[in-house]
Order: C-alpha cells, then structure tokens, then sequence
C-alpha cells in the first residue's frame, strides 16, 4: 500500500488526474486525505481481493465504497458519524488506479459534461 507521500507524489506529479471533477471537491479531497488514510487502504484492500481473489479484471468503484460503510463502518473525520462522505469515492477510485499498479484499469471514469444533455461522460 502507498503511504501518504506516495499519493501525493502521483497527484503532484500529475496535474490532471482528477480532470474530470470540479477543482473545489479536489481541494476538499486532498484536505481529507492525510486524516482518512484509513478509508484509502481498506478500499486498496477490497479492491485487490476483487481482483486477484475472485479474478474480476475491473469493478464498481461505488460497490467497494458501499462495502466499506457496510462491513466496517469506518468513519471519515470530515462527517457525520457513521457515513464516509460520497464526495470522495471518485476521488479515491482515479487515484488508486495511479498510485497502485496493479489497480490500473480497475475502475471505470466519468466525468459532469457541462453542455450536454447527458450529465456523465465515461472517460476510462
């Protein structure tokens, strides 16, 4: 698992990583991230069972999030007891599939199209 350096190495390394969400959520999620560590490894840890345990090359990014406030109720320090905010979870999804290798491809990307009828765009 990375550390926290780590992580902020690959956004700092990478301007564009987050491209498809608003600037504001980006600046709240790197804020949240060095206190909710936590959440980021338990994700890592769903996701690498997903994919080398039951040998699914991608999955819902949103099934594993759901899973973390199900099986183990981990509260995030920036909300309300026990939620871990939805805010995040794209966030966390586009980066782990940065920072650990072998979750590249893993999750699916969309991103809010601002003149278009169709609200999301997938992207990855």
């Amino acid at each position: 698992m990375s550390s926290y350096s780590d992580l902020k190495q690959v956004m700092d390394n990478d301007p564009l990583l987050f491209g498809g969400l608003t600037e504001e959520r980006e600046v709240k999620f790197k804020k949240w991230l060095p206190k909710n560590m936590h959440i980021y490894n338990a994700f890592i840890e769903y996701a690498r069972e997903l994919k080398w345990g039951n040998n699914r090359e991608y999955y819902s990014a949103r099934a594993i999030w759901e899973r973390l406030r199900w099986d183990t109720m981990l509260q995030d320090t920036d909300g309300p007891p026990p939620k871990i905010s939805d805010l995040n979870m794209p966030f966390v999804s586009w980066l782990s599939m940065s920072a650990e290798p072998d979750l590249e491809g893993m999750f699916r990307t969309r991103s809010k199209k601002e003149d278009d009828d169709e609200p999301f765009e997938l992207i990855g």
